[in-house]
Protein backbone atom coordinates (compact mmCIF):
# COMPACT_ATOMS: atom_id res chain seq x y z
CA UNK A 1 0.00 0.00 0.00
CA UNK A 2 2.95 2.51 1.06
CA UNK A 3 4.32 1.76 -2.27
CA UNK A 4 1.21 2.68 -4.53
CA UNK A 5 1.27 5.98 -2.20
CA UNK A 6 5.23 7.03 -2.76
CA UNK A 7 5.24 5.66 -6.61
CA UNK A 8 2.31 8.44 -7.26
CA UNK A 9 4.39 11.38 -5.39
CA UNK A 10 7.79 10.28 -6.99
CA UNK A 11 5.89 10.98 -10.35
CA UNK A 12 4.04 14.21 -9.91
CA UNK A 13 8.01 15.14 -8.73
CA UNK A 14 9.47 14.20 -11.65
CA UNK A 15 6.20 16.17 -13.46
CA UNK A 16 7.12 19.10 -11.93
CA UNK A 17 10.49 19.58 -12.70
CA UNK A 18 10.00 21.17 -16.39
CA UNK A 19 7.65 23.73 -14.23
CA UNK A 20 10.54 24.21 -11.49
CA UNK A 21 12.83 24.80 -13.99
CA UNK A 22 10.75 27.15 -15.86
CA UNK A 23 10.61 29.43 -12.49
CA UNK A 24 13.89 29.29 -12.21
CA UNK A 25 14.79 30.59 -15.99
CA UNK A 26 12.09 33.04 -15.15
CA UNK A 27 13.65 34.27 -11.82
CA UNK A 28 17.13 34.34 -13.58
CA UNK A 29 16.07 36.43 -16.56
CA UNK A 30 13.96 38.68 -13.97
CA UNK A 31 17.78 38.85 -11.60
CA UNK A 32 19.27 40.21 -15.23
CA UNK A 33 16.67 42.33 -16.29
CA UNK A 34 17.07 43.99 -12.51
CA UNK A 35 20.51 44.47 -13.30
CA UNK A 36 20.21 45.71 -16.50
CA UNK A 37 17.83 48.10 -15.18
CA UNK A 38 20.69 49.66 -12.51
CA UNK A 39 22.28 52.54 -15.45
CA UNK A 40 18.49 54.20 -15.56
CA UNK A 41 18.67 54.81 -11.81
CA UNK A 42 22.01 56.05 -11.84
CA UNK A 43 20.48 58.66 -14.50
CA UNK A 44 17.54 59.16 -12.18
CA UNK A 45 19.98 59.90 -9.32
CA UNK A 46 22.35 62.50 -11.41
CA UNK A 47 19.49 64.70 -12.26
CA UNK A 48 18.58 65.04 -9.05
CA UNK A 49 21.62 66.21 -8.29
CA UNK A 50 20.52 69.19 -10.30
CA UNK A 51 18.31 71.01 -7.72
CA UNK A 52 19.32 68.65 -4.39
CA UNK A 53 23.00 70.75 -4.09
CA UNK A 54 23.70 69.05 -0.68
CA UNK A 55 24.86 72.58 0.70
CA UNK A 56 26.98 71.96 3.46
CA UNK A 57 28.59 75.75 4.77
CA UNK A 58 32.00 75.43 6.36
CA UNK A 59 33.33 78.09 8.84
CA UNK A 60 36.32 79.88 7.53
CA UNK A 61 36.03 82.56 10.48
CA UNK A 62 34.43 83.81 13.11
CA UNK A 63 31.16 84.98 11.83
CA UNK A 64 31.57 83.79 8.10
CA UNK A 65 30.61 80.89 6.18
CA UNK A 66 31.08 79.96 2.63
CA UNK A 67 30.18 77.20 0.49
CA UNK A 68 32.97 76.05 -1.71
CA UNK A 69 31.91 74.06 -5.48
CA UNK A 70 33.52 71.84 -7.81
CA UNK A 71 36.26 72.31 -9.59
CA UNK A 72 34.47 72.25 -12.78
CA UNK A 73 32.81 74.13 -15.47
CA UNK A 74 29.03 73.97 -14.78
CA UNK A 75 27.43 70.44 -15.68
CA UNK A 76 23.76 68.94 -15.18
CA UNK A 77 25.66 66.77 -12.42
CA UNK A 78 26.73 70.04 -10.62
CA UNK A 79 23.75 72.11 -11.46
CA UNK A 80 26.17 74.51 -11.43
CA UNK A 81 27.54 75.03 -8.12
CA UNK A 82 31.28 75.21 -8.99
CA UNK A 83 32.24 78.60 -7.53
CA UNK A 84 32.33 79.58 -3.73
CA UNK A 85 30.08 82.34 -2.04
CA UNK A 86 29.81 83.14 2.06
CA UNK A 87 27.76 84.38 4.06
CA UNK A 88 28.92 87.31 6.55
CA UNK A 89 27.26 87.09 9.89
CA UNK A 90 26.34 91.15 11.17
CA UNK A 91 24.35 92.10 14.69
CA UNK A 92 20.84 91.12 12.97
CA UNK A 93 21.42 90.50 9.25
CA UNK A 94 23.34 88.30 6.93
CA UNK A 95 25.00 89.99 4.49
CA UNK A 96 25.98 87.55 1.08
CA UNK A 97 29.46 87.31 -1.22
CA UNK A 98 28.26 86.14 -4.38
CA UNK A 99 24.89 83.70 -4.78
CA UNK A 100 25.95 80.65 -6.83
CA UNK A 101 24.08 79.90 -10.36
CA UNK A 102 20.21 78.95 -9.57
CA UNK A 103 17.31 80.04 -7.13
CA UNK A 104 17.32 76.79 -6.15
CA UNK A 105 20.83 76.95 -4.88
CA UNK A 106 20.15 80.09 -3.17
CA UNK A 107 17.62 78.73 -1.93
CA UNK A 108 19.04 75.55 -0.45
CA UNK A 109 22.06 77.88 0.74
CA UNK A 110 19.89 79.87 3.19
CA UNK A 111 17.85 76.94 4.46
CA UNK A 112 21.21 75.41 5.81
CA UNK A 113 22.62 79.00 7.27
CA UNK A 114 18.84 79.47 8.61
CA UNK A 115 20.35 75.97 10.77
CA UNK A 116 23.04 77.86 12.18
CA UNK A 117 21.68 81.70 12.72
CA UNK A 118 17.76 82.52 11.91
CA UNK A 119 18.28 85.91 10.39
CA UNK A 120 16.95 87.61 7.53
CA UNK A 121 19.50 88.24 4.59
CA UNK A 122 20.01 92.50 4.12
CA UNK A 123 22.58 92.38 1.22
CA UNK A 124 24.13 90.59 -1.52
CA UNK A 125 27.72 91.78 -2.80
CA UNK A 126 28.83 90.46 -6.28
CA UNK A 127 32.43 89.85 -7.11
CA UNK A 128 32.06 90.58 -11.16
CA UNK A 129 29.19 89.45 -13.77
CA UNK A 130 29.74 85.72 -14.40
CA UNK A 131 26.59 83.94 -13.95
CA UNK A 132 27.86 81.43 -11.46
CA UNK A 133 28.36 83.56 -9.11
CA UNK A 134 25.15 85.75 -9.33
CA UNK A 135 22.23 84.11 -10.83
CA UNK A 136 21.14 82.84 -7.39
CA UNK A 137 20.55 86.82 -6.19
CA UNK A 138 16.74 86.72 -7.04
CA UNK A 139 16.08 84.66 -4.49
CA UNK A 140 17.27 87.29 -1.69
CA UNK A 141 15.55 89.81 -3.46
CA UNK A 142 12.35 88.09 -3.94
CA UNK A 143 12.52 86.90 0.29
CA UNK A 144 14.18 89.14 2.19
CA UNK A 145 14.16 92.60 -0.24
CA UNK A 146 18.00 92.50 -0.24
CA UNK A 147 19.72 94.84 -1.22
CA UNK A 148 22.44 93.80 -4.41
CA UNK A 149 25.53 95.44 -5.34
CA UNK A 150 27.28 94.49 -8.20
CA UNK A 151 29.15 95.65 -11.38
CA UNK A 152 27.41 97.84 -14.28
CA UNK A 153 28.42 94.58 -16.54
CA UNK A 154 25.68 92.64 -15.13
CA UNK A 155 23.19 95.21 -16.21
CA UNK A 156 24.96 95.79 -19.63
CA UNK A 157 25.22 91.91 -20.58
CA UNK A 158 22.45 90.47 -18.75
CA UNK A 159 18.80 91.64 -19.79
CA UNK A 160 16.06 90.40 -17.52
CA UNK A 161 13.77 88.14 -19.46
CA UNK A 162 16.51 86.53 -21.44
CA UNK A 163 17.66 83.93 -18.99
CA UNK A 164 17.17 80.96 -22.38
CA UNK A 165 21.04 83.41 -23.12
CA UNK A 166 22.64 82.39 -19.73
CA UNK A 167 25.12 79.74 -19.61
CA UNK A 168 23.44 78.47 -16.47
CA UNK A 169 20.30 77.98 -18.75
CA UNK A 170 21.59 76.43 -21.65
CA UNK A 171 23.93 74.09 -19.77
CA UNK A 172 21.22 72.88 -16.78
CA UNK A 173 17.98 71.24 -16.37
CA UNK A 174 15.32 73.09 -16.28
CA UNK A 175 14.59 71.94 -13.38
CA UNK A 176 17.44 72.91 -11.42
CA UNK A 177 17.12 76.54 -12.98
CA UNK A 178 13.41 76.80 -12.30
CA UNK A 179 12.81 80.16 -10.73
CA UNK A 180 15.95 81.52 -11.86
CA UNK A 181 16.00 84.97 -12.79
CA UNK A 182 18.02 87.93 -14.15
CA UNK A 183 17.77 90.23 -11.61
CA UNK A 184 18.54 94.30 -11.63
CA UNK A 185 21.30 95.46 -9.34
CA UNK A 186 20.03 97.65 -6.81
CA UNK A 187 23.27 99.59 -6.36
CA UNK A 188 25.96 99.70 -9.13
CA UNK A 189 29.77 99.42 -7.59
CA UNK A 190 31.52 102.08 -8.09
CA UNK A 191 34.60 101.40 -10.21
CA UNK A 192 38.05 101.84 -9.60
CA UNK A 193 37.47 102.42 -6.13
CA UNK A 194 37.21 101.40 -2.81
CA UNK A 195 33.78 101.49 -1.13
CA UNK A 196 32.89 101.14 2.74
CA UNK A 197 30.19 99.81 4.02
CA UNK A 198 29.15 99.47 7.88
CA UNK A 199 26.47 96.79 7.97
CA UNK A 200 24.75 96.07 11.14
CA UNK A 201 28.55 96.84 13.12
CA UNK A 202 30.58 95.01 10.43
CA UNK A 203 33.14 96.88 8.85
CA UNK A 204 33.70 95.81 5.03
CA UNK A 205 35.69 97.30 2.46
CA UNK A 206 34.24 96.44 -1.23
CA UNK A 207 37.21 96.51 -3.55
CA UNK A 208 37.30 97.59 -6.83
CA UNK A 209 40.32 96.02 -8.92
CA UNK A 210 39.54 97.02 -12.57
CA UNK A 211 39.98 94.46 -15.46
CA UNK A 212 41.74 90.84 -14.02
CA UNK A 213 39.83 87.74 -14.28
CA UNK A 214 36.74 89.14 -15.81
CA UNK A 215 36.34 93.46 -17.16
CA UNK A 216 35.40 94.49 -13.86
CA UNK A 217 36.61 92.78 -11.00
CA UNK A 218 35.73 93.37 -6.72
CA UNK A 219 37.09 91.54 -3.66
CA UNK A 220 35.73 92.17 -0.12
CA UNK A 221 38.22 93.09 2.51
CA UNK A 222 36.78 92.84 6.32
CA UNK A 223 39.83 93.95 8.34
CA UNK A 224 37.95 93.57 11.56
CA UNK A 225 38.28 89.50 10.79
CA UNK A 226 41.32 89.47 9.03
CA UNK A 227 39.79 87.83 5.66
CA UNK A 228 39.54 88.64 2.41
CA UNK A 229 37.12 87.21 -0.06
CA UNK A 230 38.88 87.21 -3.07
CA UNK A 231 36.52 85.51 -6.26
CA UNK A 232 37.90 84.60 -9.26
CA UNK A 233 41.20 86.87 -9.20
CA UNK A 234 42.53 83.84 -7.11
CA UNK A 235 41.80 80.37 -7.66
CA UNK A 236 43.44 77.21 -6.00
CA UNK A 237 43.44 73.29 -7.46
CA UNK A 238 42.02 74.57 -10.73
CA UNK A 239 42.82 76.55 -14.05
CA UNK A 240 41.33 79.75 -14.33
CA UNK A 241 39.58 81.17 -17.14
CA UNK A 242 41.16 84.53 -18.63
CA UNK A 243 38.89 84.30 -21.62
CA UNK A 244 37.51 88.16 -20.28
CA UNK A 245 40.37 89.38 -18.22
CA UNK A 246 44.07 90.44 -18.67
CA UNK A 247 47.38 88.79 -17.43
CA UNK A 248 48.51 91.80 -16.22
CA UNK A 249 45.63 92.88 -14.90
CA UNK A 250 45.22 89.34 -13.06
CA UNK A 251 49.07 89.96 -11.92
CA UNK A 252 47.79 93.63 -10.59
CA UNK A 253 44.72 92.06 -8.33
CA UNK A 254 47.03 88.96 -7.02
CA UNK A 255 49.38 91.81 -5.74
CA UNK A 256 46.64 93.87 -4.25
CA UNK A 257 45.01 90.31 -2.28
CA UNK A 258 48.44 90.07 -1.11
CA UNK A 259 48.93 93.62 0.22
CA UNK A 260 45.91 93.28 2.69
CA UNK A 261 46.51 91.58 6.24
CA UNK A 262 45.15 88.56 6.14
CA UNK A 263 44.96 85.05 7.71
CA UNK A 264 42.24 83.65 5.59
CA UNK A 265 41.34 84.22 1.87
CA UNK A 266 38.66 82.50 0.07
CA UNK A 267 39.46 82.00 -3.76
CA UNK A 268 36.46 82.06 -5.82
CA UNK A 269 37.10 78.59 -7.27
CA UNK A 270 38.95 75.94 -4.84
CA UNK A 271 39.01 74.76 -1.04
CA UNK A 272 42.56 76.34 0.31
CA UNK A 273 42.13 79.53 2.52
CA UNK A 274 45.27 80.09 4.31
CA UNK A 275 48.71 81.95 4.00
CA UNK A 276 49.16 79.52 0.86
CA UNK A 277 45.66 80.49 -0.97
CA UNK A 278 47.19 82.78 -3.55
CA UNK A 279 49.93 80.61 -3.98
CA UNK A 280 49.12 78.57 -7.52
CA UNK A 281 47.50 81.90 -9.01
CA UNK A 282 50.77 84.00 -8.25
CA UNK A 283 52.65 81.49 -10.16
CA UNK A 284 50.60 80.58 -12.83
CA UNK A 285 50.52 84.36 -13.66
CA UNK A 286 53.96 84.98 -13.48
CA UNK A 287 54.93 81.79 -15.78
CA UNK A 288 52.61 82.73 -18.35
CA UNK A 289 54.13 86.11 -18.52
CA UNK A 290 57.00 85.12 -18.17
CA UNK A 291 56.80 82.63 -21.09
CA UNK A 292 55.22 84.72 -23.39
CA UNK A 293 57.54 87.63 -23.11
CA UNK A 294 60.43 85.04 -24.35
CA UNK A 295 58.35 83.54 -26.85
CA UNK A 296 57.69 86.98 -28.54
CA UNK A 297 61.05 88.32 -27.98
CA UNK A 298 61.93 84.64 -30.18
CA UNK A 299 59.73 85.66 -32.49
CA UNK A 300 56.99 82.78 -32.27
CA UNK A 301 54.42 83.13 -34.45
CA UNK A 302 50.44 83.04 -32.53
CA UNK A 303 50.27 80.20 -34.29
CA UNK A 304 52.68 78.44 -32.65
CA UNK A 305 52.16 80.03 -29.19
CA UNK A 306 50.62 76.56 -27.92
CA UNK A 307 53.32 74.59 -29.13
CA UNK A 308 55.83 76.72 -27.05
CA UNK A 309 53.77 77.63 -23.97
CA UNK A 310 52.55 74.55 -22.09
CA UNK A 311 52.86 75.47 -18.35
CA UNK A 312 53.22 71.40 -17.77
CA UNK A 313 53.55 72.69 -13.99
CA UNK A 314 49.69 72.92 -13.92
CA UNK A 315 49.58 70.08 -15.83
CA UNK A 316 47.73 67.55 -12.98
CA UNK A 317 45.18 71.08 -12.21
CA UNK A 318 41.43 70.62 -12.83
CA UNK A 319 40.56 72.32 -16.02
CA UNK A 320 43.77 72.73 -17.91
CA UNK A 321 43.24 70.92 -21.24
CA UNK A 322 40.27 72.77 -21.54
CA UNK A 323 41.39 75.84 -20.27
CA UNK A 324 45.36 76.59 -20.70
CA UNK A 325 45.36 76.95 -24.63
CA UNK A 326 42.95 79.18 -24.47
CA UNK A 327 44.73 81.57 -21.35
CA UNK A 328 48.22 81.24 -23.33
CA UNK A 329 46.86 82.52 -26.57
CA UNK A 330 44.86 85.29 -24.92
CA UNK A 331 48.03 86.42 -23.22
CA UNK A 332 49.88 86.42 -26.01
CA UNK A 333 47.83 88.40 -27.89
CA UNK A 334 47.43 90.83 -25.19
CA UNK A 335 51.52 90.98 -24.24
CA UNK A 336 52.31 91.13 -28.12
CA UNK A 337 49.54 94.52 -27.76
CA UNK A 338 50.90 96.17 -24.49
CA UNK A 339 52.81 99.42 -24.39
CA UNK A 340 54.45 98.63 -20.98
CA UNK A 341 54.29 94.56 -19.78
CA UNK A 342 54.93 95.36 -16.04
CA UNK A 343 51.82 95.42 -13.84
CA UNK A 344 51.77 98.13 -11.59
CA UNK A 345 51.50 98.45 -7.69
CA UNK A 346 47.43 98.91 -6.43
CA UNK A 347 47.19 101.67 -4.58
CA UNK A 348 43.95 101.61 -1.97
Amino acid sequence: MLKKIVNPLVLASIALLPLMSACSSDSKKETEAKKSSEPVKKEVAVSKIGHDYNVQPKKVADGIWCMFGVLDGPTKENGGFMSNSCYIQTKDSWVLWDTGATYKFAEQAYAAMKKIKDMPVSTVLISHEHDDHWLGAGYYQKNFGAKVIGSKLIARDFKPGHEAETRMYRILTPETVEGTKIITVDETAQEGKTTTYNIGGLEMKYVSLGKAHSEDDYLLYLPSKNVVLAADVIMNGRITSNRDGSVLGQIKAIKAVKNLNWDVCVPGHGFITDKTATDESTLYFKLLKERILKALDDDVEATEINEVVTLPEFKKAAMYDMLNSNNVSAAYTELEMADDPEAPEYSF
